[in-house]
């Protein structure tokens, strides 16, 4: 991924090239990224971290759900841990197609924030 992108081109006189520098996704980006593809599976904290290095899953959510309005299905699964034993992680998916217009709506909120143009999935 390039850190840059030309935003004219360059003059066969000059040689000279403008470049805009593009910023990194809103780690909430990526949480809504990573919740639309995903679709009604949804996904746990784990599936966060490996996906894109979420390691407070539940505040983002919570941020979605309270700052934005975004309606979030929760539910508890179980997990059996490496030493066998039993915890559970909550799985948060997206409810609807009208959730999904919304987070769509939110991405680009963000992008035009960080100045970056965003390619419709």
């Amino acid at each position: 991924m390039k850190n840059a992108t030309p935003e004219t081109q360059s003059s066969a006189l000059t040689g000279h090239v403008k470049y805009t520098k593009i910023k990194a996704p809103f780690k909430i980006e990526l949480c809504i990224d990573e919740l639309i593809f995903r679709g009604p599976a949804g996904m746990i904290e784990l599936e966060a971290l490996q996906a894109y290095g979420e390691t407070c899953l539940h505040s983002t959510i919570s941020s979605l759900a309270n700052r934005h309005g975004l309606i979030i299905d929760r539910k508890m699964e179980p997990h059996r841990h490496r030493r066998g034993g039993l915890t559970h992680f909550t799985r948060y998916s997206l409810v609807d197609e009208k959730s999904i217009v919304k987070a769509r709506d939110i991405l680009t909120h963000y992008s035009k924030i960080r100045n970056s143009r965003r390619v419709a999935a």
